[in-house]
């Protein structure tokens, strides 16, 4: 049986704005939650992001962790670490846009919904060459395209919390 899991990273040290390419590490409350994830992989793959890759190192327990640049999350440019109050106040029309059409609203700066698939499904063809078991630390649009992938979910709707193991047979 081939098994994929596909891991939230857990809670970062920033919360409350859209992280994007934004860099925090782990919260204390995060680095806890790490230890109580049992996960049966030989290999993890995550992120270059700090929040995904120390979330893979604490989950992994000394197994290898590869990381891959193209399971980075998705790039929000200038809307970066900043909360969306913030964002409608000094972009309104083109915060309205974003909720209306999320995936071909571009924020100034950050990277095509294209853009961003292409380069997770280049990840997860790599993965799903094997070794499995295995198991992916990403973030949640990361792991929203994921879930469309490996079983039809809208990623759209689709929701993680922090440090949540989702199990999918390949």
């Amino acid at each position: 049986m081939r098994t994929l899991y596909v891991i939230r990273h857990a809670e970062p040290a920033l919360t409350g704005v859209l992280l994007g390419r934004t860099d925090p590490p782990l919260s204390e409350a995060g680095r806890a939650s790490c230890a109580d994830l049992h996960v049966d992989a030989p290999l993890f793959y995550a992120s270059p992001l700090r929040r995904t890759r120390e979330s893979a190192e604490l989950i992994a327990r000394g197994r290898p962790v590869i990381i891959d640049p193209d399971l980075i999350e998705i790039a929000l440019g200038t809307w970066d670490g900043r909360a969306w109050t913030e964002i409608e106040a000094a972009e309104p029309a083109l915060a309205a846009a974003k909720l209306v059409d999320w995936q071909n609203v571009i924020p100034p700066g950050g990277e095509s919904w294209l853009d961003f698939t292409s380069r997770v499904d280049r990840a997860l063809n790599r993965i799903q060459n094997g070794p499995f078991p295995a198991a992916i630390v990403g973030h949640v649009a990361v792991n929203a395209w994921l879930a469309h992938r490996l079983a039809g979910a809208d990623p759209l709707s689709y929701t993680q919390h922090y440090a949540n193991i989702q199990t999918y047979e390949l």
